[in-house]
């Protein structure tokens, strides 16, 4: 099996940067690759170019299409994505409409934040959602 493709969809350049590396500093003894999209239309650019990632991460915020809006166009448009890993990630405190959101949408959720236990978590989740 090659690398596993992580579609990491955030609007927050730093965030993407420091988290994708800090991920792959956990991920280390993994084959792993993540492609980065800055919002949700980029994000389906990417999938109507024919990505097909392993795994999702979306933040629930963005601008033009938040992280909620990406999905349910998503299981619209591309049905053979509807059963890939998904992670709703925001560091806003309206936590459970989030979490009522995240899993209706098929989604674990995560607080976001700099904090190495969240990598540390969301990597852990990351490989057992990976196989």
């Amino acid at each position: 099996m090659g690398n596993a493709m992580i579609l990491f969809v955030d609007d927050e350049k730093d965030f993407r940067f420091l988290s994708i590396r800090q991920m792959k500093r956990n991920l280390k003894n993994q084959q792993y690759e993540f492609l980065e999209a800055e919002d949700g239309e980029e994000a389906l650019a990417l999938l109507k170019g024919g990505l097909k990632p392993s795994l999702m991460i979306i933040d629930y915020a963005m601008p033009r299409i938040n992280g909620v809006e990406l999905l349910r166009i998503i299981d619209a448009e591309y049905p053979d994505l509807r059963n890939i890993p998904r992670i709703m990630i925001s560091g806003y405190i309206r936590h459970e409409e989030m979490q009522r959101e995240s899993q209706a949408l098929k989604c674990t959720f995560f607080e976001k934040n700099l904090d190495a236990d969240f990598y540390i978590q969301l990597c852990r989740h990351i490989e057992s959602r990976i196989k």
